[in-house]
């Protein structure tokens, strides 16, 4: 296994990981809305039933009674709403995120226990990504510097040539 064999497998398994996250957020935000929808029907809609309930049922079972009876009206709604919720799965795309997940970790680490007894197989493409990434912008960092520095002296001898003033310590002693 090179590098770039590794480079592709590594990004596999990060394409893999960033669709199990989108895929769990959106699950986790289809399940937050459910919960945020029970309880907004908990609190609204069963507290004018509740209320409407209680004025019905006050005159036939009395405060205590009808104030009962809608409170475990209300409770079994709300429940039967959250337990929706608590039974919402991820769903397909998630089941297809994480095998993909499980496949390119499977295939990564048997490529690295495949070259794992041959670690001259990894000294050339790291010599070449070390030209590759420190030294040859360094040499061209180099020649830049030099190319100004000359560009710069011929500029100067050239402008004291013009002008007649000394170059480099040809200037008269005091």
């Amino acid at each position: 296994m090179d590098l770039q064999s590794l480079a592709r497998d590594l990004d596999k398994l990060a394409t893999a990981d960033a669709v199990v996250a989108d895929s769990y957020l959106r699950y986790v935000f289809r399940k937050g809305a459910l919960y945020f929808l029970a309880s907004l029907l908990a609190i609204s809609g069963l507290g004018l039933l509740g209320a409407a309930l209680y004025w019905l049922l006050e005159s036939s079972l009395g405060a205590i009674g009808a104030a009962a009876l809608v409170g475990v009206i209300g409770c079994l709604v709300a429940g039967i709403i959250a337990t929706v919720a608590v039974l919402q799965r991820p769903g397909r795309e998630f089941s297809v995120a994480m095998e993909m997940r499980r496949s390119t970790i499977s295939t990564l680490e048997q490529n690295i226990r495949t070259n794992a007894v041959n670690p001259s197989a990894y000294i050339y493409p790291a010599s070449e990504a070390l030209i590759s990434s420190v030294i040859l912008p360094l040499m061209g960092a180099l020649i830049r510097n030099l190319r100004s520095r000359n560009d710069t002296a011929e500029t100067s001898s050239e402008v004291a040539k013009i002008s007649g003033a000394p170059i480099n310590g040809d200037a008269p002693k005091a």
